[in-house]
């Protein structure tokens, strides 16, 4: 037989390599245990048992259970022998012996957690019932536990306080004299301290149950977990903050058990209507709120709510249907008649009446739809207008994967919404802005004409007058092909009007839910609850439609359209294309022609 030397060898670094995980596993079970992959299929084929142990969850004392020999839970005299035998559901109410580095041994049981249950809302003859509406994933011998504990974890806190610094800390006194695991004490008993699972995790537990419609029929349940992703505490915990509340930082109060949870009835659960208040206006939520805020519906269902917010959900339901329903088709039948070639009996005359007045210096200047002052405003409100977009509507979507790439652009959630707010600010400041000059040249209009306060309005260049009604009208007869001749239009169209009116609609319906939103304090100690709910409501629902109308119709037009493609230049240069001059604003051309002396004013329009 031929002596290797590096047999030897390799058995020593073998051996060195696993040696923490087997000063720490006493009874060679993590000898098979310890690698991945160590799994069958059980006798109905239909599932894989994994018996893969992680050795560094001993080795380094990574959890509660990390001080446990194997026979602490499981029996004895079915593990020691190979093959085991028939193994026994793990009793988790037993008592346990801990072993400390002094070998004093600390008794341990979590038959006092069996007993909080019993007095909880989570019930052991309840938490029987849903695993049987669930499917019975336990068996009738396995702890009920399981159904909330799907697997002992343990993981690291993400807190200020270092590990090594803490240890360090603990050692000053702790030291070889004194018989005290200082790195387990810590991970052990101050990670306990702090929340064990993420938001995600928590709302993932209860929502196995909550969003089960046989335990919802059973219980008489509303489905709470969809509902509560639903609200801005939800999407904020999809978008990944570590600071919005979750079940558990609603339903139990401020150091009590989880195991305690009780009832909303409960005169003593923190979600009662006595209590509630105070829940909400804990020092790490909402601290200088007032009692009302915790009447803002949290677990809202539009679809089952009799109340007003289903009649704003309906409401602006039709708002959608009947405005941007008709634009969309409107904008579409434009596109099809580019397409196919149709235009106005007088496109071409049209066409060559706005190619001599652009010759002409005097006319062209006329024909200037937008002053430089009138531009500027405008690309404040769209870059105003596109953060707010950008910031909002991946809250608005949080359960879509590009919403949390787009948050992770900005920073995190905290980030986009601080960003959303100084847009949001800016938008109003650019409101404000523009209603003061819309004011001051009507005021200068009234002086320069002489007419009443009722027709300098009326005949405002951008106010919807009855006679815009009868163009729509006309408009859409001959896009369906039930008119020859298209309606004439001045400076700006009865498209435009509607556009513009629907700007000062949404940014006032905008500004004024997302200010009594972002002052909730206020809101709540001033206002119902329901103030807020109806403003989340409202600013979803117009937020959505602005963005229907801008992102779909208005950029077709401005963008889209032949007319103008690649991009109409009216607001960059204030030069509206010939072509667009031509099909939308023929009145406006004929009318600075014959202010020129251009045209007779019998051909200035249709009739």
């Amino acid at each position: 037989m031929i002596y290797r030397p590096d047999i030897p060898l390799l058995l020593a670094i073998l051996l060195a390599a696993s040696w923490p995980a087997r000063a720490a596993d006493t009874e060679g079970c993590l000898t098979c245990h310890q690698y991945r992959g160590l799994a069958r299929i059980d006798t109905s084929g239909t599932k894989i048992l994994d018996y893969s142990v992680d050795p560094a969850y001993y080795a380094h004392g990574l959890g509660p259970h990390a001080r446990l020999k194997c026979t602490d839970c499981h029996v004895r005299t079915e593990v020691e022998v190979f093959p085991h035998k028939q193994l026994s559901a793990v009793n988790c109410l037993k008592s346990c012996h801990l072993s400390s580095p002094s070998q004093i041994e600390v008794r341990f049981s979590h038959e006092r957690v069996s007993h909080m249950l019993t007095e909880s809302v989570h019930k052991p003859e309840v938490l029987r019932k849903a695993n049987t509406l669930l499917g019975s994933p336990l068996s009738d011998a396995q702890a009920q536990c399981l159904l909330c504990h799907d697997e002992p974890t343990f993981r690291k806190t993400q807190s200020w306080l270092a590990e090594e610094e803490s240890v360090q800390r603990c050692n000053t006194c702790h030291d070889d004299g004194l018989p005290k695991d200082t790195k387990f004490a810590f991970w052990h008993v101050f990670a306990r301290s702090v929340q064990a699972r993420s938001s995600r995790d928590v709302v993932r537990v209860c929502g196995a149950c909550h969003s089960n419609p046989a335990i919802q029929k059973e219980f008489k349940l509303s489905d709470a977990a969809a509902s509560y992703i639903f609200s801005f505490h939800g999407k904020a915990v999809m978008l990944g903050s570590k600071t919005a509340a979750n079940c558990i930082n609603c339903h139990v109060g401020v150091g009590q058990n989880v195991h305690m949870m009780l009832s909303q009835k409960n005169p003593a659960s923190p979600t009662s209507p006595q209590r509630a208040p105070d829940t909400c206006r804990t020092a790490d939520c909402h601290r200088s709120a007032g009692a009302k805020i915790s009447s803002a519906a949290i677990h809202l269902n539009i679809a089952t709510t009799r109340g007003i917010e289903m009649l704003i959900a309906i409401i602006f339901v039709g708002m959608i249907m009947f405005t941007f329903g008709p634009s969309l088709m409107l904008t579409a039948l434009e596109l099809l008649h580019y397409a196919v070639g149709k235009h106005d009996p007088d496109h071409h005359h049209n066409e060559d009446l706005a190619k001599k007045l652009l010759a002409n210096e005097q006319a062209r200047k006329k024909l200037v739809r937008f002053s430089p002052h009138q531009r500027v405003q405008h690309w404040f409100l769209a870059l105003s207008f596109a953060t707010l977009c950008v910031t909002g509507f991946p809250l608005k979507f949080a359960d879509r994967p590009w919403a949390a790439w787009v948050m992770d652009r900005f920073g995190g959630l905290t980030v986009a919404r601080t960003t959303h707010r100084v847009a949001g600010v800016l938008l109003i400041i650019g409101f404000v802005y523009h209603l003061t000059y819309v004011i001051y040249m009507l005021i200068r209009s009234k002086k320069r004409k002489g007419q009443s306060w009722l027709k300098t309005i009326m005949y405002a260049p951008m106010c919807v007058s009855p006679a815009d009604g009868k163009h729509m009208l006309h408009l859409t007869l001959y896009l369906l092909f039930l008119r020859k001749t298209k309606p004439s239009a001045g400076k700006f169209s009865a498209e435009e009007k509607f556009e513009y009116f629907g700007v000062f609609w949404g940014t006032f319906v905008l500004g004024t839910t997302g200010a009594l939103m972002w002052a909730n304090d206020w809101t709540s100690r001033h206002l119902p609850g329901s103030a807020l709910t109806i403003s989340m409501l409202l600013h979803t629902f117009e937020a959505f439609l602005a963005m229907l109308h801008v992102g779909i119709v208005h950029m077709a037009t401005v963008i889209f359209s032949p007319g103008v493609f690649p991009v109409s230049k009216a607001m960059f240069t204030g030069d509206t294309p010939i072509e667009e001059l031509a099909e939308g604003h023929s009145a406006m051309l004929k009318e600075v022609a014959v202010e020129m002396g251009l045209e007779g004013e019998k051909e200035a329009g249709h009739v």
